[in-house]
C-alpha cells in the first residue's frame, strides 16, 4: 500500500482574509487535523508583555517540538497561522520577537516541504478587524508588506491566494493544486 504524501500547511495573512475558512476547508479536503492556537489572536496582538513571552516561548520551545513530532511521525497537519504571522505582526507592531529563531524555523519546516499559504487582498479599504478596530485598512496593508518581506527570504514553498472574490471552493482548489505540486 501506497503511504499517503505528507502534508504540512500553514496559512496566514492579514486578518480578514477568511484563513480560517480556507484552512478548515482545505483540511477537510485532505482528510488532515486542522489546528488553531486557542491563544492566537492575543498573542500576535496583545502589548501585554506577559502574552508576548508566552508567544516567543512557544516559538523558541513548542514549535521546534511540534515541528518533531510532525517530522519524526510523518502526520499531516492544517495549521491556522504559525511562525510566518509572529514574523509579520511583531514587525508591524514593533515588538520584540526571536528573528533567529523565526528563520531556524522555516530552514527547519522547508527540510519536510511545509508549505505556506498567504491569503491576502488587492485592497483592504473599508475592512476592519472584527476583534479589534484599531486594525485598519491602513495597518492590514502594512502587515500585507511584512508578509511579503519575509517570503524574499524564507525557504519554505509559497502560494500567495488572492481572496478577493470570497469563492471558498476556488480557493481551495487552488490550494490543493499547489499541495500537489511537487509531492
Amino acid at each position: 500500500m501506497r503511504k499517503q504524501p505528507q502534508h504540512v500547511v500553514f496559512f496566514v495573512g492579514p486578518d480578514m482574509c477568511g484563513k480560517t475558512e480556507i484552512a478548515r476547508a482545505t483540511a477537510v479536503a485532505l482528510g488532515v487535523p486542522y489546528f488553531k492556537a486557542s491563544s492566537e489572536h492575543d498573542s500576535y496582538l496583545s502589548s501585554k508583555v506577559s502574552r508576548r513571552e508566552a508567544f516567543l516561548n512557544q516559538l523558541r520551545y513548542a514549535d521546534p517540538r511540534v515541528f518533531d513530532v510532525l517530522q519524526q511521525s510523518g502526520h499531516s497537519l492544517v495549521f491556522d497561522r504559525g511562525f510566518p504571522c509572529e514574523y509579520a505582526y511583531s514587525r508591524v507592531f514593533n515588538r520584540e520577537t526571536d528573528t533567529t529563531m523565526l528563520r531556524h524555523m522555516d530552514e527547519m519546516w522547508s527540510t519536510i516541504d511545509a508549505r505556506i499559504v498567504f491569503c491576502y487582498r488587492t485592497s483592504y479599504e473599508g475592512i476592519v478587524d472584527d476583534l479589534d478596530p484599531n486594525i485598519t485598512a491602513r495597518v492590514l496593508q502594512d502587515i500585507h508588506a511584512e508578509y511579503e518581506s519575509f517570503f524574499v527570504w524564507s525557504k519554505c514553498k509559497h502560494l500567495a491566494l488572492n481572496v478577493d472574490d470570497e469563492v471558498l471552493g476556488r480557493e481551495v482548489d487552488d490550494v490543493l493544486r499547489f499541495l500537489m505540486e511537487n509531492t
